[in-house]
């Protein structure tokens, strides 16, 4: 028993997964029991951040961070090393299947699996002592002195031979305690009890009785034995003594599950003999026993037990070699720690027991003796309660390992009893993984490492989700130092938590979340309904698309970009039907996808009207329009004669306005909505054209209503100052805008419209409609239903100021066009200017509004620039950038100083500059000029004289041929001398009229 205790904590210690179920564990249990599942913290201070049931049929019940218990489900109470803990009750035989429970904390992610069966007949269970699987190391020795009476190894065999199933059980560990011998007498009463463990829950209670027969605790009925059920009591019952049959070996066991998946088995066999038959030669301890509380005494034994020589391989800790000593192994403890956490350990004092000596037995096999403790970072508990203690400090890696705390002393003063305590530290620390997350299409390989190297990388371990074992897993040989792994072909399963671990004696671990997600999750494109004549903006693919490129029916590429696809047109025509091309680059793909779409046109169906009406009842005005819509509506509003927006909300009131209407109803397909107004005590500003709105999910609806209310006018120059015909206003009688900023101009009219067009001050029109965008310009109104007419263009010029006027049309072709004015003042954003004076030349450049700037930039013709930071010799600086003004003086300036210079600035809060040439300049130098002289020498006259006339004679006097000749000659020269006094530079011809980039 002892040796597969150390047996399974040295595996615990290396793999650093203890608690986490590596199979799944089958469990029988009877129609209205009930299955408890838990799921063991690595320690007290771990955050259990989610806890959740999975049912066979993949139902998921949520017990953290939000508790959805039931009467079928329960989350239990936390404890110190249990957070995650939960009951399915009153188990039926729809319940057969594996039950999971899930734990993620900021130590990763664990789960505890059981196969149930739900047995629906009362069965008689047998335990098959040849396939429990006793190994060398689990085999239980128990020694006993024969004048003890107590239950020797042999009998404990005879009795458990007796113990017969019919399903074979896997039981991963027995505990014999310490047996009990009671001498009784007729009609006297007993209690039998096997205490509760910490880490382990009770599943099954079993009694033997002296004929061999075993009983469950669940279907019990046995004459004179009564169930015990106390807290802390595991198993328990109270025998009264009326017949013969109750005298000779009982045994009581307690099954449970330990860590969340050892089957445990505790058996305490129990002797009972009447008073006539008890032995003479009894010892001390049997003639106490009887006379002790039997609770009492079982309490201070909640243990595993042997009786062992002190010849086994631990150091010797008496001189007396060969006295007999029993062994008791406390509950192990576990410590998942790290550098500079504290942990105690602590041996209780028990009632009866002389503690004599205490020491603690090192991971590599050193003995320390507490009392000259002399190792760093731990120190010993002094305290009353406590036995035997120390309180470790985590120090360094050398800590990590098993340890075994020993407490060594008498019971009731004559029997020597050593009990002992082992437990195991492993240091655990988090590294980062790349990626951190990874979402893929299965049937591809996913690839993770770590993001550090490591030269542990011979310990690289990667452990699936759940623990669950994988057979496609492989090593990258790229990244062998960063524990690089390759899933190959990936399926859903494989979603969730992977974790790479490695390391000697620090456990070191890093976790990547995985998505593995199907084809036929893609919400793929296949048909779309598109209007003629209509603007569409359609979004197409999934979400997790990362490139997108869309081809239309003529092989036009419609989009190309990153992120989901985005088809935007304009306007829908008859060419856009037909079949499109759709390739996409997926999340978690590296190739593309290609697949194909319809897309079909269809002519637009007439908007519907929307009705109106006035209710005049004094003291109040009621406005009330209605529509029918293939839509929801979802919005309602109203616009006074004044142009004031007022929103129609059922059930609110505010001021002399209150929501007034019937709401929306739905039938035959079609909402049908009716929303008003109603003006309570209506005065002048309340009567006239009124406007209203209906929205919903695709279109606006308009219309217009007429208020009337003779008893509001007072006077009859009120009257006249209402409006009940349409007038189209300008919104704005001035327009002011900077060149390279869109315009918007609009007016409006309380009445639908039916074409909209602008006239610019030079004559030229401009013809707008509801989704028009040209590039250059686009409608910016509400509709023409709305009365709305708006344009807007993208970049006017200075030269485009001056008196524009809007024109519309109405449906009524009586009714005569009408047209709105406004003044357009569009102006340069940077203004230039070149004086020369005085033989002075001044450069300068003006912001409009004088914003301030960051910088003023000039460059000359010939290409030289420079900042107000960095002038050249012989220029002056009379700038102030605050102001948005540029200045530069130059004194006797050269001919190239005085042709026409680019100045550019770059506006403060702006990315890019506005650059302008000032005006064109070549006025000569005077006398005192220092540059360049030109100089026409007499000689070069004279030749020129007498070329000019030999060209003349040839002319006149010469062949054709020659003529013609002739002729093409002078004018070459004549254009090569004009030329030469119009020909600008380079830099001169490349200078833009607007924004330059940085680098201009």
């Amino acid at each position: 028993m002892q040796s597969s205790g150390q047996t399974a904590l040295c595996l615990l210690c290396v793999t650093g997964l203890i608690f986490i179920s590596e199979a799944v564990r089958e469990v029988e249990l009877n129609e209205g029991e009930i299955l408890n599942l838990s799921i063991i913290a690595s320690n007290s201070n771990e955050n259990i951040e989610e806890c959740f049931l999975e049912t066979p049929n993949k139902k998921i019940i949520q017990f953290k961070p939000e508790d959805h218990s039931n009467d079928k489900y329960r989350l239990l109470p936390d404890s110190e090393f249990t957070k995650c803990q939960a009951s399915v009750n009153n188990l039926q035989s729809g319940d057969n299947g594996v039950w999971t429970l899930r734990s993620v904390s900021d130590m990763g992610p664990r789960n505890e699996s059981v196969k149930l069966t739900v047995i629906s007949e009362e069965t008689t269970e047998s335990i098959s002592i040849e396939n429990i699987g006793k190994t060398e190391e689990s085999t239980i020795e128990v020694s006993t002195k024969v004048e003890d009476f107590v239950i020797t190894n042999q009998a404990a065999d005879e009795t458990t031979e007796l113990i017969t199933e019919t399903t074979t059980i896997k039981i991963d560990d027995i505990i014999i305690l310490d047996s009990e011998n009671i001498t009784t007498k007729y009609n006297e009463g007993h209690k039998l009890t096997i205490p509760e463990y910490d880490f382990s829950y009770k599943e099954k209670c079993y009694i033997v009785l002296p004929d061999g027969k075993r009983h469950d605790f669940e279907d019990m009925y046995i004459h004179g034995v009564r169930i015990l059920k106390e807290n802390n009591v595991a198993c328990g019952v109270v025998i009264n003594i009326d017949s013969d049959e109750m005298i000779g070996n009982w045994m009581l066991i307690s099954r449970s599950v330990r860590f969340g998946t050892e089957i445990v088995e505790r058996r305490l066999p129990v002797r009972i003999t009447l008073e006539e038959d008890t032995i003479e030669t009894t010892t001390a301890e049997n003639i106490l026993i009887p006379e002790l509380d039997q609770t009492t005494t079982r309490q201070q034994t909640e243990e595993n037990t042997e009786k062992v020589q002190t010849t086994e391989s631990l150091p010797e800790i008496s001189s007396t070699t060969l006295e007999e000593v029993s062994v008791t192994y406390l509950e192990p403890g576990y410590f998942n720690t790290k550098i500079g956490e504290i942990h105690e350990i602590k041996i209780p004092e028990y009632v009866f027991y002389n503690t004599e000596e205490c020491y603690i037995i090192a991971p590599d096999g050193q003995r320390h003796d507490l009392e000259h403790l002399d190792i760093y970072g731990m120190e010993v508990i002094k305290d009353f309660n406590v036995a035997c203690g120390v309180k470790i400090e985590i120090t360094s890696e050398n800590m990590v390992g098993n340890w075994m705390l020993v407490a060594r002393g008498t019971k009731y003063s004559t029997d020597v009893i050593e009990r002992r305590l082992q437990f195991t530290i492993v240091i655990l620390e988090k590294v980062n993984s790349l990626p951190t997350d990874i979402t893929i299409m299965e049937g591809r390989d996913i690839y993770l490492r770590l993001e550090d190297s490591t030269p542990f990388y011979d310990t690289c371990k990667l452990t699936a989700p759940f623990e669950e074992s994988r057979e496609n897993i492989e090593k990258d040989i790229r990244f062998v130092d960063t524990c690089g792994f390759i899933v190959r072909n990936a399926t859903k399963k494989d979603s969730g938590q992977w974790t790479i671990s490695y390391g000697l004696k620090t456990n070191y671990r890093a976790w990547t979340a995985v998505y593995v997600y199907g084809k036929s999750d893609l919400p793929l494109p296949s048909n779309y309904v598109w209007t003629i004549n209509r603007p569409i903006t359609q979004l197409i693919g999934p979400d997790n698309t990362v490139y997108c490129k869309v081809i239309d029916a003529n092989s036009n590429v419609v989009f190309d970009g990153f992120g989901k696809c985005n088809v935007t047109l304009a306007r829908v025509t008859a060419e856009h039907a037909g079949t499109w091309t759709i390739f996409l680059g997926l999340e978690g793909r590296v190739l593309m996808d290609e697949n194909n779409f319809t897309v079909s046109v269809q002519q637009p169906d007439s908007k519907p009207a929307v009705s109106t009406s006035v209710k005049v009842n004094k003291p109040t005005v009621t406005l009330t329009c209605s529509v029918f819509a293939s839509h929801p509506v979802r919005s309602c509003k109203f616009r006074d004669p004044g142009g004031r927006i007022l929103l129609a909300i059922p059930g609110v009131g505010e001021d002399r306005y209150t929501f007034h209407g019937n709401g929306s109803s739905y039938s035959s397909g079609v909402h049908s909505h009716e929303c008003g107004i109603q003006i309570m005590n209506p005065v002048i500003g309340d009567l006239g054209l009124w406007r209203c709105g209906i929205e919903t999910e695709t279109e606006n609806y308009y219309g217009f209503l007429k208020a009337r209310c003779p008893w509001a006018i007072k006077h009859s120059e009120e009257a006249a100052n209402i409006q009940f015909d349409p007038v189209l206003k300008a919104d704005s009688q001035t327009v002011k805008a900077l060149v390279g900023e869109s315009v918007t101009m609009s007016c409006s009219v309380q009445s639908p419209i039916t074409y909209c067009y602008f006239r610019a001050r030079n004559g030229t029109t401009y013809s707008v409609s509801p989704g028009q965008s040209s590039g250059a310009i686009e409608y910016a109104g509400a509709g023409f239903d709305a009365g709305e007419c708006s344009i807007r263009f993208s970049n006017l010029l200075a030269n485009d100021s001056g008196l524009w006027s809007c024109h519309v049309g109405f449906p009524n072709k009586r009714h005569a066009e009408q047209n709105a004015t406004y003044q357009v003042s569009v102006q340069d954003t940077l203004v230039t200017e070149q004086i020369f004076r005085d033989n002075v030349l001044f450069v300068r450049g003006r912001v409009h509004d004088n914003r301030g700037v960051e910088y003023c930039r000039f460059v000359r013709i010939d290409g030289l620039g420079f900042t107000t930071n960095n002038l050249p010799d012989g220029y002056s600086s009379e700038s102030r950038l605050l102001e948005g003004i540029c200045e530069i003086v130059i004194v006797s300036p050269s001919v190239l100083e005085r042709h026409p210079w680019t100045i550019a600035v770059r506006v403060t809060g702006m990315d890019y500059e506005y650059a302008q040439q000032t005006s064109h300049s070549l006025t000569m130098p005077g006398p005192e000029d220092t540059g360049v002289i030109f100089r026409f020498p007499l000689t070069w006259i004279f030749i020129i004289v007498i070329g000019l006339s030999l060209i003349i004679v040839g002319i006149l006097v010469g062949p054709k041929r020659n003529r013609t000749w002739t002729y093409a000659r002078a004018s070459l020269l004549r254009n090569n001398f004009r030329r030469s006094f119009n020909r600008k530079t380079a830099s001169e011809q490349n200078v833009p009229a607007k924004n330059t980039p940085m680098s201009a």
